[in-house]
């Protein structure tokens, strides 16, 4: 231990006299190492950490898939539900949901709120236990018991200031009065990566209870709903998988006029870390290659810089091994001098690193899943050091063996001065100078050729045309509930009047409205047939993506009329109202545009 102070010692009082090498070497290292601790520890809250549930490894979401009809993620039916719960032996739970964007009215003003109703098994299956008051009950999933509601602690918090009475209070949700009968604990979420809703709720903050009536198990249409299951211990994804095969190849039998021969109907599992991760995890990998990359690179430059500082030092260990130093005490010298340099710069690199997490958070709320559980724990600290003492023995070994190997007279007497005394250091032909200046051109060219490449994949998603001209557009989100909108019709006329008042406001050019964005995530999936057209044989119908739009929804959107017309007033609201369907609710606005017409 006294033998490596002296060393530590030795190291630091070099680098005060030689700060330039010391600066460069760091800041070096601080770069390669940041970059790496900052990409692990995104991997590291979404690959390797289990997700904040009870059991969450054997925690599972399903999908109805039917690709012979283009439908590769879809909801399910209540009667796919029971179909599921009464004919699958391999879920210790299954648990049914579906959300949507609720107006909370009454204390307060209104907001829109993230609402899923569940049957009450779903968040004891999370493992979820209440702060204040109760969860939801079994008896509430049958109709007919009084409305309740499970707050989240956001909530709470945000909007009723954390008061304890708010137990056995009501609060109005769309018009609908429920009383709150729990509170659930901070630490519990469940955002949309982990329970995609239909409706596009990000995160959920309000829980209700999911009635369904003893005919639900024959409806088979409105694929609306989330399913959830926990597998039993002693049941692998396959067995389970299997199983769901058998079952969706029954249903394909007994039902093929909603499950045709045409759509291939298979019910998917998958395990709910992998729903949450997605298209991230090849990212990521992606990423930590390239932040490797960017380490060798640094390695690399500083052993260069270790090599050209050893033309400087080679009297003084010429000096030291006349005086009776080992090969070896060299040796420990100069890899003690590197690591410490390399545990500087694991130091500034976790630095770099908080300020990338705070990036990630800020940009990356949209792009990856849970952007909140990214930070430095224990396991990325350990990931620091273990890189960082890597790295001072990776760049600062073949440095410390060539200079233990000097000319020790001809470096006592000084005559290897200039080229010479740099040949001493390096060797007879400069070969691992070469190497490694060869391998620090050779993968920035890599990188350089991944960046370009990406960029210009960019640049070409830059000028793909979307069908439509975003650019002046405004959009938000409209429901209308209570008393005054208790009929279609009403609700029809109120939205017509105000694309029309949006319409008369100074700049405005055209409004109307739509069930769903484009490019949203939100599907409604409508069996079609084509008139004329001859179907293929085990062919029913075809699906497609059915929206519904009003007013001038297509000259908002900039979207161009190729033949034809658009659709009118006179259109659209006897249908939706005969086939029972719920008129737009997202509003679109756009100024006008400088030599466009919209109108």
């Amino acid at each position: 231990m006294n033998t490596l102070i002296r060393d530590i010692r030795f190291a630091l009082r070099s680098f005060v006299k030689n700060p330039g090498f010391a600066l460069a070497a760091v800041l070096s290292l601080a770069i390669g190492i940041g970059a790496n601790t900052s990409i692990f520890s995104v991997a590291n809250a979404l690959l390797f950490r289990l997700l904040p549930y009870e059991g969450s490894d054997r925690l599972a979401i399903l999908w109805n898939r039917s690709p012979g009809l283009n439908i590769s993620e879809d909801w399910f039916s209540t009667a796919q539900y029971y179909d599921i719960k009464t004919g699958h032996h391999g879920f210790e739970q299954i648990a049914i949901a579906i959300g949507g964007n609720y107006n909370l009215t009454g204390q307060g003003d209104p907001e829109r709120v993230g609402v899923i109703r569940v049957s009450s098994n779903l968040l004891p299956m999370l493992g979820a236990h209440p702060a204040l008051g109760r969860l939801l009950t079994p008896d509430e999933d049958s109709p007919g018991r009084p409305a309740t509601a499970v707050l989240t602690d956001g909530i709470w918090a945000r909007r009723f200031g954390r008061d304890p009475r708010m137990i056995g209070k009501s609060i109005i949700i769309n018009g609908q009065t429920s009383e709150v009968v729990g509170i659930l604990p901070q630490r519990f979420s469940l955002p949309r990566e982990v329970l995609p809703v239909l409706d596009g709720t990000e995160q959920a903050e309000i829980f209700l209870p999911l009635p369904l009536a003893p005919a639900a198990s024959q409806v088979r249409t409105h694929e609306d709903y989330n399913i959830v299951g926990k597998l039993k211990p002693e049941v692998s994804l396959a067995q389970a998988q299997a199983e769901m095969d058998t079952i969706t190849a029954r249903l394909r039998r007994d039902f093929p006029d909603n499950y045709p021969p045409n759509g291939g109907l298979t019910f998917s599992i998958v395990p709910l870390l992998e729903q949450v991760v997605g298209n991230v995890r090849r990212s990521l990998q992606v990423l930590l290659g390239s932040v490797g990359f960017v380490l060798l690179i640094a390695c690399a430059n500083v052993a260069n810089l270790l090599l050209s500082r050893a033309v400087a030092r080679r009297q003084e260990i010429a000096v030291r091994t006349a005086l009776g130093a080992s090969r070896w005490h060299i040796v420990r010298q100069l890899l003690t001098e590197s690591v410490l340099l390399s545990l500087c710069g694991g130091a500034l690199g976790l630095f770099i690193c908080l300020l990338s997490v705070k990036w990630i958070y800020i940009l990356g709320t949209k792009s990856i899943p849970r952007p909140q559980e990214v930070g430095i724990d224990g396991r990325v600290l350990l990931f620091t050091l273990l890189l960082s003492l890597f790295s001072g023995i990776l760049f600062g070994l073949s440095p410390a063996l060539r200079i233990s190997r000097l000319d020790l007279n001809s470096t006592l007497k000084d005559t290897s001065r200039g080229a010479a005394g740099t040949s001493a250091v390096w060797g007879r032909g400069n070969s691992v100078r070469g190497l490694l200046v060869i391998s620090e051109l050779a993968l920035s060219v890599v990188l350089l050729i991944g960046a370009g490449l990406l960029i210009r994949s960019f640049a070409r998603l830059q000028d793909v045309l979307p069908g439509f001209n975003p650019r002046g557009v405004l959009t938000f989100d409209l429901t209308m509930t209570g008393r005054k909108y208790n009929d279609k019709q009403t609700i029809l006329n109120t939205y017509r009047q105000l694309w029309e008042r949006l319409e008369h406001l100074p700049g405005a050019n055209a409004a109307g409205g739509v069930t769903s964005l484009p490019l949203s995530q939100a599907f409604a999936w409508t069996p079609i047939t084509v008139e004329g057209r001859t179907p293929l044989p085990g062919e029913k119908f075809l699906n497609a993506d059915e929206r519904l739009v009003g007013g001038h929804y297509f000259e908002a959107m900039g979207i161009p009329l190729r033949r034809g017309r658009f659709f009118t007033d006179q259109d659209d609201g006897e249908r939706q109202l005969r086939n029972n369907e719920q008129p737009p609710n997202t509003i679109t606005a756009a100024p006008y545009r400088a030599g466009s017409s919209h109108r």
